[in-house]
This record gives C-alpha cells, sequence and structure tokens, in this order.
C-alpha cells in the first residue's frame, strides 16, 4: 500500500505523539509499505528525516519518506506541509492515515481516509467547560468523510461511538494499543527507588499522585519543578530503558478523568511492561484493559480516587522481586494497522 501519515509531529522530538508516529511509519514500511510522513523541523536542528530516524535508533528504510519542513518558522512549514499533501494526493493512489482531523480537508475524495484518533475533543470541551460548537462541527465532517477509524483504546471507541455511532466510519471503528521495541526490554538492577518517566502535565495527576507516594519520587521528563518531587529533564528516547532499570518501583500516575478513565493507552505503560520492574498503575478501565493481557504477578493497582491507597500499593510492590516482562512491539501494532487498511479498503 502507499500510505500518507497526515500528522505534523516536531522533529526531533521526545513526545509521545511524535515518538508513536515515527515508529508506526516505520513499522507499516518494513511490512513493505511505502509510507510517507511530513514533519515540522525542531528549532535549530539541521539534520534530515535519515538523522531523525538514527537518532530514535530506527534504521533508514527505502519505503518510508520521513520529510522535515525546510524551516523551522511555523507558518512557512505550515505552507510547506499543505503544498507536499496535495502533491502526494495528486500522483493518485493509496489511503491517508490521519492522526491529526483538521487536515483531512487537504485529501481529495477519491483517496480514503482513516482516522486514528487519540480522544474526542468535544467531549474534552464538554468536560472543561469550554463551547464545543467547533470541534463538533470538525468531528462530525471528519467522521463522515473517513471510510474508517482507529482508536487507541475500547474507551475512546465507546466516547466516539456513544456521540457519533449512527456514522458508518464510526461503526467499522477498531481499537489498536500502542507498543514498544523488543530491544527495549531490560533486566533491572534497581537501588533507585520509586521511579516516573514522561510529562508532569497537570490533567494527568502526576503530581498529586507523586506527593502521595509516600516514599521519594523521581519524575523524569517533568519539564519543570513540581513541589515535594525530585524532578528531573527528559532523557533521549533511546536512554529510557536504561532509566527504567535502575528504579526499584515503576509509579504510573494518572487522574481519574475523562483522560485517565477513556483516552489513553500510555506509551510509558509498554516500556514499563517490557522491563522485569515490580509496577503501580492505576485502577482505571484504560489501564484494565491492558491488564487483561498480562501477567499480574508484580503488579499493584491504586484507586485513582482515593490516593491514600498509593503508599501501600507501593510497599507492596516494593516486596516483590523481579516480575516477567511483557512486549507487544509496533510490529505487531503495524500487523493489526495493516489488516484494518485491507479490510477498510476491501
Amino acid at each position: 500500500m502507499r500510505i500518507l501519515h497526515l500528522y505534523r509531529p516536531r522533529l526531533p522530538g521526545t513526545r509521545a505523539q511524535a515518538l508513536q508516529v515515527v515508529h508506526t511509519c516505520h513499522a507499516l514500511s518494513a511490512r513493505g509499505h511505502h509510507v510517507t510522513l511530513f514533519a515540522d523541523r525542531a528549532a535549530g536542528y539541521i539534520g534530515d528525516g535519515a538523522d531523525v530516524l538514527s537518532e530514535l535508533g530506527l534504521g533508514r528504510l527505502t519505503d518510508l519518506d520521513l520529510r522535515l519542513a525546510p524551516t523551522a518558522w511555523l507558518p512557512g512549514a505550515g505552507l510547506w506541509f499543505r503544498a507536499s499533501v496535495k502533491a502526494w494526493c495528486a500522483r493518485g493512489g493509496g489511503v491517508v492515515y490521519a492522526r491529526a482531523k483538521r487536515y483531512v480537508d487537504l485529501v481529495p475524495a477519491r483517496i480514503p481516509v482513516v482516522i486514528e484518533a487519540h480522544e474526542l475533543d468535544s467531549a474534552l470541551d464538554r468536560e472543561a467547560g469550554r463551547d464545543a460548537a467547533a470541534t463538533l462541527g470538525l468531528e462530525e465532517a471528519v467522521f463522515e468523510r473517513a471510510s474508517g477509524i482507529v482508536t487507541n483504546c475500547a474507551g475512546t471507541l465507546s466516547v466516539i461511538r456513544e456521540r457519533w455511532g449512527t456514522i458508518a466510519s464510526v461503526a467499522k471503528g477498531r481499537t489498536i494499543w500502542n507498543a514498544t521495541r523488543a530491544d527495549r526490554v531490560r533486566v533491572g538492577v534497581g537501588g533507585g527507588g520509586v521511579g516516573v518517566v514522561g510529562s508532569a502535565k497537570e490533567y494527568k495527576g502526576v503530581e498529586a499522585v507523586s506527593k502521595a507516594a509516600g516514599l521519594p519520587v523521581v519524575l523524569v521528563g517533568a519539564g519543570g519543578a513540581l513541589d515535594g518531587v525530585d524532578a528531573r529533564p527528559a532523557v533521549p528516547y533511546g536512554e529510557v530503558p536504561r532509566v527504567l532499570a535502575a528504579f526499584d518501583v515503576l509509579l504510573l500516575p494518572l487522574a481519574p478523568n475523562l483522560f485517565g478513565r477513556s483516552l489513553t493507552n500510555p506509551l510509558k505503560l509498554w516500556d514499563y511492561l517490557a522491563t522485569d520492574r515490580p509496577l503501580v498503575l492505576p485502577d482505571l478501565p484504560t489501564i484494565r484493559e491492558v491488564l487483561a493481557t498480562v501477567s499480574g504477578e508484580g503488579i499493584e493497582l491504586y484507586d485513582a480516587t482515593d490516593l491514600a491507597t498509593v503508599a501501600p500499593a507501593l510497599v507492596r510492590a516494593r516486596a516483590h522481586g523481579p516480575r516477567r516482562s511483557h512486549l507487544r512491539t509496533w510490529d505487531e501494532r503495524a500487523a493489526e494497522i495493516e489488516a484494518y487498511l485491507l479490510e477498510i479498503l476491501g
């Protein structure tokens, strides 16, 4: 298949969205598909797409066309992006796999579009008390235009179907989880206490969960100071497994809001599972969904609505020895996307 992954990650970067998109494109290309991704250029970066892959530890593939905007100036990059998408479409054939709804109107009607949704913006607007009129209009137009929908977890598909279930593409939706790389499996060395890896955005509840731990918590990738937490800068993607292996216990904070309950399948969860470290995870549907396929040994849950349960869960987890690692690879994810695209396209 000829596939355009319609998204604008800023590369190189450490954001989960960018990592997920690049690895998905690489895995699809490794399965024999010609995949194109147009990306924004990080400020000051002078490398090209091949350099980005190299920095992530990914090999160059003949059928992966990863292009960076010629400028980091966003207005110029936006013009380049739109022109590049239109040029790709003009060559004819293929399918657009879109993670960005706002760019779907660039794709002519003759080219099929499959949406990858990690959220329902109108539901998030309503939760935050914002006017959802604009996002409702975009969602309706995009879902009506799409041939199919992939969601990151069952909760996202459920939320979308609750609002847009009568639209054909939504009715044919499929849940496909995130993943990690086989080379990120690590045997732990421990000694580093309780660790959290990832951003500390407020809606994730990282600060509140970490402060409830009752033990010192090291947060790698915080992006700023946090009260009562040993917050450290993000590390390069390739260094994350080494950092995880150095902790005694890995903690995954999530708040019991719409995002935590229904809209997330964290990349860090798959990296955590690939280690042999004991885990402390929130007892939320998004996490339970994954744990139904994983051995529960060495995994403790806390009640995300009662943070007094975090500290006892950590005590129980620290009493465990190494757990059996669980690996889900990007190739497995790409195979599921490939099967869905073939099914949708007939």
